[in-house]
């Protein structure tokens, strides 16, 4: 009766084992491509697949959303707890980041400019806060929300919520593997683009339509910041082939291609190859071990 009452769990046991091995091997090719990768000065990068290390360099005014922060790029996330019967789990209402915005990396041999959109972001997480019975939420929070049109009371009170940020600091040592690409104005062309197209489309109203998802009639701030993000990708991708094909124009470091590996992060690059070999390891063992058993629990429920 136990095994049978558990074979669901032990099926979900499985598929997870199974992921974690996969995960795994994604991580330890991850790791090798990094080692595999040499580092470029800025001053002697050729096109392609580059990895560089300096010091962030602001381009624009930039501050991070929850403490004001003076930073060069960061990433936010405002998560509300729900219960759903005995159960409950952590829902994401709303994120953001800065990834529109470029900012410069600068070695000893000269500076260039990072556009991070799609980047992959190791970094510790900076800033967060969660609320609780005895724990209220601080007015900037609070101001944040109100702001952004993002639902924290109920007729009891406050939902419990987790707020989370994440930035780089101007002048902070970052890594960054990304994609060298020629782009003669590159990022002025993209805003104005960008703007342009977004003109035309709040007139289209199939356009309108599809990006109500939930089919309430009205676009809500997500709704409306993730048909954004699709075109600003499909605007970047023809912008990117087209100043490939010129001959002449300033360098910029970006994602063009999704298939292509694009990370930046505040570690060093032997700090990443630990980090991801400790990652692939506990994966593919983990994985292993926990698949192997959990097989040997479902025969077992099976044959009883």
């Amino acid at each position: 009766m136990f095994m049978e009452r558990h074979t669901l769990y032990f099926l979900f046991l499985l598929g997870f084992g199974i992921w974690s091995f996969f995960w795994g091997f994604k991580r330890l090719r991850r790791k090798r491509l990094i080692e595999n990768v040499p580092t470029s000065t800025i001053r002697g990068l050729a096109l392609g697949l580059v990895e560089l290390t300096g010091k962030t360099k602001k381009e624009k005014p930039l501050r991070s959303p929850f403490t004001g922060a003076d930073c060069v790029l960061y990433r936010f996330t405002v998560e509300r707890y729900e219960k759903s019967g005995k159960s409950g789990r952590w829902v994401t209402v709303a994120k953001g980041d800065s990834f529109h915005s470029s900012f410069g990396l600068n070695d000893n041999s000269g500076c260039i400019s990072i556009f991070p959109k799609d980047a992959e972001l190791i970094l510790p997480v900076d800033y967060e806060f969660t609320s609780g019975w005895f724990k209220s939420i601080p007015s900037n929070l609070v101001g944040f929300m109100e702001n952004n049109g993002i639902s924290y009371k109920t007729f009891l009170g406050n939902y419990q919520m987790r707020f989370r940020e994440w930035y780089i600091a101007e002048g902070e040592d970052v890594y960054v593997l990304g994609t060298a690409n020629k782009a003669n104005d590159f990022l002025q062309e993209h805003k104005e683009t960008l703007l342009k197209r977004l003109s035309e489309v709040k007139k289209d109203a199939a356009f309108m339509k599809e990006t109500d998802t939930d089919k309430d009639g009205n676009i809500s701030q997500e709704e409306w910041s993730s048909a954004v993000n699709r075109l600003e990708q499909e605007i970047l991708q023809k912008e990117l082939e087209k100043d490939q094909s010129s001959d002449t124009g300033d360098i910029i470091i970006s994602k063009v291609d999704n298939g292509k590996v694009f990370i930046i992060s505040d570690s060093s690059q032997k700090e990443l190859v630990n980090k991801l070999n400790t990652q692939a390891i506990a994966g593919i063992l983990g994985g292993s071990i926990l698949s192997l058993i959990m097989l040997y629990l479902i025969v077992i429920s099976l044959a009883v």
